[in-house]
C-alpha cells in the first residue's frame, strides 16, 4: 500500500493508545506493524487535539529480535478478595503467529519510550479471555506511515 504521509519518531505527536494491531511481520531488522481500519492517533497541530487516521502502519527499525521482551500477564482470582498474577514469557514468533492467525487480537493500551526504546502495555482478547501482554522492544528508529486523518473521530 501506498502511503500519503510518513513521519519519523513523532511520539507525543502520535499515539497508538487504544489502537488495535491486525498484522505483524519480521523484514530484516524491522518490525512491521498494520493497524485496523481505525489506525492511530495523529495530533492536528492547529486544532492542538488528536484525530484518528485511517488505516495506518509502523515500521519499527533496527530491531534486535534477541532483545524483544513480550511477557503474558495472567490474573487467577482465588476468591473474591484473593487473587495472584503469574507472567510467562511469550516467543515473538508464536506471538505474531496468534496475532495474524486472529487467535488474539491486539490492542495497545498504554505506551512508554525511553531513548532506543518503546515498553507497550496492551491488551490480548481470545474468544473466551483476555490478559494483559507487556513488549519490551529496543530500536532505532519508528517510521509512523497513513494515508487520511478522520476528523470525525476524535480523541
Amino acid at each position: 500500500m501506498k502511503w500519503k504521509h510518513k513521519e519519523l519518531n513523532k511520539y507525543p505527536d502520535i499515539l497508538l493508545s487504544d489502537c488495535s494491531v491486525t498484522n505483524i511481520a519480521l523484514e530484516g531488522n524491522q518490525i512491521i506493524v498494520n493497524f485496523s481500519e481505525y489506525g492511530f492517533f495523529k495530533r492536528d497541530s492547529q486544532e492542538d487535539k488528536y484525530y484518528r487516521t485511517d488505516g495506518s502502519q509502523i515500521v519499527i527499525e533496527g530491531c534486535d529480535y534477541d532483545n524483544i521482551s513480550i511477557k503474558e500477564i495472567r490474573t487467577q482470582q482465588m476468591s473474591e478478595e484473593l487473587y495472584f498474577e503469574t507472567m510467562y514469557e511469550i516467543e515473538i514468533k508464536d506471538f505474531i503467529e496468534n496475532i495474524n492467525t486472529g487467535k488474539w487480537r491486539l490492542e495497545i493500551v498504554e505506551e512508554y519510550y525511553a531513548m532506543g526504546s518503546g515498553f507497550y502495555i496492551s491488551q490480548i482478547r481470545t474468544n473466551n479471555n483476555c490478559f494483559r501482554c507487556y513488549i519490551n522492544i529496543r530500536f532505532k528508529n519508528l517510521t509512523y506511515l497513513w494515508s487520511d486523518i478522520r476528523y470525525d473521530c476524535p480523541y
